[in-house]
C-alpha cells in the first residue's frame, strides 16, 4: 500500500532493525510470524501450481479493473499514549482504479478519487494519506511469476499447508520480499521503498486470493517507520443485470507507527459498478 505523509517530526530513538512488538503495541494485531495459523496435516501443497493458478485469477482481476467504479470510505483513528483508539474521522469519495500493462507485461495501477478524479488520495487531519489496497494482488500476477525460479529471487515463498479462510479451505502462502519493492512511502517529496513479508490465503477451490496480511521486513530509520501492519480482505462481487462476477477488495486495515505518530486506518470499498464507453460514428454526409 502506498502512503503519503508529512506527519509532525518528533525526537525519539531511531529504530535500525525490525523490532519485536512490545506492550506499547497492544493496539496492533500480532506480527504475522508470531502466530502461525493451523493447517490440515494430511493436505499436500504444490506451491508452484498454487501460485500459477492464482496468477491466472489475478490476471483476470487486472483485466476487469478498467471497468469499475466504487465508493471508498476511510476511517482514521489516532492512538493515544495508552494505546486507546481515539474518535474516528470519516472520509468518503468516488473511487476509480485503472490498470496499465507495459509491453513487457509489467502492470501499473493508478487510483483516482473524488469528483475531480485526483490521483493523490485525500489527506486526513493527521496529514497522512494512504492508498493502494488493490495492488497487493500483483504479488501473484503472471508477470512476476512467469519464471518461478527467478521469481523466488525476488520473493521467498513457502506453502504452509491447507488452512481456512472464513470457513473455506485455503492454501496458506508465506512470502517475503528479497530484492523487489512493491510498496512505497512518500514523505516530503521523497519516496522510500519498503520490503514486506506476509501471508496470503488462496482459496483451494477457485484459487482466488481471499486475504493478504503483511508486516515490514525491516524498519526505515530515515523516517522513523518502525511498524506497518496491513490486512486486506477480498470477496466475490456480482453486478445486477449482468452475468459478471469478480473478486474484489472489500476492506483494508492499516496499523502504523511513523515518526512517533501512531494511527489506524480502515478502508472499505462498496457500491461497485461496471461501466463501459460507447462510441458512435457516422461516415459520410451531414446530419
Amino acid at each position: 500500500m502506498n502512503t503519503l505523509g508529512d506527519a509532525p517530526k518528533a525526537s525519539a530513538k531511531v529504530a535500525t532493525d525490525a523490532e519485536e512488538r512490545t506492550e506499547r503495541d497492544g493496539w496492533v494485531p500480532p506480527d504475522i510470524d508470531a502466530i502461525r495459523p493451523p493447517v490440515a496435516k494430511e493436505a499436500t501443497c504444490a506451491l508452484q501450481d498454487v501460485i500459477s493458478t492464482a496468477g491466472t485469477r489475478v490476471e483476470e482481476f487486472v483485466d476487469n479493473l478498467n471497468r469499475l467504479t466504487a465508493t471508498e470510505t476511510i476511517q482514521t483513528q489516532t492512538v493515544s499514549h495508552s494505546g486507546t483508539l481515539k474518535h474516528p474521522e470519516i472520509q468518503r469519495a468516488e473511487y476509480v482504479v485503472s490498470a496499465r500493462q507495459e509491453p513487457d507485461g509489467n502492470v501499473h495501477l493508478e487510483e483516482y478519487r473524488g469528483r475531480n478524479m485526483n490521483k493523490a488520495p485525500e489527506r486526513s487531519s493527521d496529514h497522512v494519506a494512504v492508498g493502494g489496497a488493490f495492488s497487493f494482488l500483483l504479488i501473484f500476477h503472471p508477470y512476476y511469476a512467469k519464471d518461478f525460479q527467478n521469481y523466488a529471487k525476488d520473493f521467498q515463498m513457502s506453502c504452509e499447508g491447507l488452512g481456512s479462510w472464513h470457513g473455506q479451505p485455503a492454501w496458506q502462502i508465506r512470502f517475503e520480499e528479497q530484492s523487489s519493492h512493491m510498496s512505497g512511502l512518500g514523505v516530503d517529496g521523497k519516496e522510500y521503498l519498503l520490503r514486506l513479508r506476509g501471508r496470503a490465503w488462496i482459496l483451494a477451490d477457485s484459487y482466488q486470493v481471499g486475504r493478504v496480511e503483511t508486516d515490514l521486513v525491516e524498519t526505515v530509520p530515515e523516517i522513523r517507520l518502525r511498524l506497518q501492519h496491513e490486512i486486506i480482505e477480498y470477496s466475490r462481487g456480482s453486478f445486477p443485470g449482468t452475468n459478471v462476477t469478480m473478486w474484489l477488495p472489500s476492506s483494508a486495515e492499516l496499523y502504523m507507527d511513523f515518526r512517533g505518530h501512531r494511527f489506524y486506518r480502515h478502508l472499505r470499498y462498496m457500491d461497485f459498478q461496471l461501466f463501459s464507453v460507447k462510441v458512435h460514428q457516422e461516415f459520410g454526409g451531414i446530419r
